[in-house]
C-alpha cells in the first residue's frame, strides 16, 4: 500500500467513526522532544463548536477527557472559555482557551487533512497541578507547566525544554551570521548541535543556549518536536528541513 493509499484509508475510518458518534479522537504517546497529546475531529463539521485539544496526561485519560468534553458539545452545552469547568475531571477543574490560528498546524495534521487544508477553530483544554494551578500560574509545578504549551498565543519559543538550556553551535553562526544547515539532538544526553554545513574546527565551538539560537533564527522553532536520534539539514536558510535517523546522512 502506498502512503497515499494509506492516508486515504486512514482519513475514510475516522470519517465513518465521526458520522456513527459525532467526532474522532485522535491520541499520541510522548516521545523524546514533545509529551504526549490528543485532540478532537469532527466537532466544528458536526456541531460548528471549535476542536478540543489536550496535553501531558497519560492517552487514555487524554482519550477519556476529550471524549467527555465532547459529549458536553453533543448535548447542546458548548464549552466556556477561561471559566474552570468540573465537568471534565473528577473533583479537578480545566479550562479551555481559544488555539491561536498559527499553532494548529503544529500538532493537528490528521485534522488539518480531515477539512482538506481549510481552516478550523481549536480550543486547548488546561489542566492543573496538585494544587489547583494552570500552566499559566507562576506558582504551577514546572514538570506540569512544561507538558503544556500555551497555544493560546503567538509563541516566540516552541521548544518543551528550559530557554537556559546550553546548546552546541560554532562562531560561524554566531559571529559571522552563518546558517544553522545541520541540527542534532543527540541520543545519548539530549544535547542540540546547531551547526553550519561544514566541519567546525575545536576552537570554533561555543555553548549558548537555547533561547539564543532560536533568537538568531527563528525557523529552528520548526523543529521542537525532532526526537533524540535525529538530524535535520537543508541547503540554505529558508529550505526545508529534512529530518533522519542519525547517520542515514552518510
Amino acid at each position: 500500500m502506498t502512503q497515499k493509499e494509506q492516508d486515504k484509508q486512514e482519513m475514510a475510518e475516522i470519517r465513518d467513526i465521526v458520522n456513527k458518534y459525532g467526532w474522532f479522537v485522535g491520541f499520541f504517546d510522548a516521545d523524546t522532544a514533545t509529551p504526549s497529546f490528543g485532540y478532537t475531529i469532527g466537532l466544528w463539521e458536526k456541531y460548528k463548536h471549535p476542536e478540543i485539544i489536550t496535553f501531558g496526561l497519560p492517552v487514555e485519560v487524554i482519550q477519556e477527557i476529550l471524549n467527555a468534553a465532547a459529549a458536553k458539545v453533543k448535548e447542546g452545552h458548548p464549552l466556556v472559555l477561561d471559566q474552570d469547568d468540573y465537568d471534565i475531571l473528577e473533583e479537578l477543574p480545566v479550562r479551555f482557551r481559544t488555539v491561536y490560528a498559527d499553532n494548529v498546524e503544529d500538532y493537528m495534521g490528521y485534522a488539518q487533512r480531515y477539512y482538506n487544508g481549510k481552516s478550523f477553530p481549536a480550543v486547548q483544554l488546561f489542566w492543573t497541578d496538585g494544587a489547583q494551578h494552570y500552566p499559566w500560574d507562576k506558582a504551577c509545578d514546572e514538570a506540569i507547566a512544561f507538558s503544556q504549551p500555551l497555544l493560546d498565543q503567538k509563541l516566540d519559543f516552541k521548544f518543551f525544554e528550559p530557554r537556559h538550556v546550553a546548546t552546541f553551535t560554532s562562531r560561524q553562526i554566531v559571529k559571522d551570521k552563518q546558517p544553522v544547515l545541520y541540527v542534532y539532538h543527540d541520543e545519548e544526553d539530549g544535547a542540540w548541535q546547531f551547526l553550519p554545513g561544514t566541519a567546525v574546527a575545536e576552537e570554533d565551538i561555543m555553548m549558548v543556549s537555547l533561547e539564543e539560537m532560536v533568537q538568531l533564527d527563528p525557523t529552528l522553532n520548526e523543529l521542537f518536536n525532532l526526537p533524540m536520534g535525529e538530524i535535520a539539514v537543508r541547503r540554505f536558510a529558508g529550505d526545508k528541513w529534512e529530518r533522519m535517523e542519525a547517520g542515514e546522512e552518510e
